[in-house]
């Protein structure tokens, strides 16, 4: 195997990502390429896995944390905006 083709643990502990999660974010990166490639938007030259081992090792993956319970999101957001629209409202029925 091709050392360019390999993406060791210490890759991921040096961009502070797990290996398990480094491996499913170059996964789903794969497959986006390879989606794209099979649609006619770009023209591969190395394999779709390649060029994503390739973009994480470059620091071009963004990894981002999920988000905490308790954390607002925007369908907490909506939520409460919605319920404040209704305050004071009379569904009749």
């Amino acid at each position: 195997m091709s050392n360019n083709q390999h993406l060791s643990v210490e890759d991921c502990y040096a961009r502070d990502a797990s290996p398990f999660r480094a491996v499913i974010m170059t996964a789903q990166e794969a497959r986006f390429i390879n989606e794209q490639a099979n649609l006619g938007y770009i023209k591969l030259s190395e394999k779709p896995t390649t060029i994503a081992i390739h973009k994480f090792k470059n620091n071009r993956l963004e990894i981002e944390e999920p988000q905490a319970e308790g954390e607002d999101s925007l369908d907490n957001s909506l939520d409460s905006s919605f319920d404040s629209a209704l305050d004071g409202a009379t569904i009749t029925g």
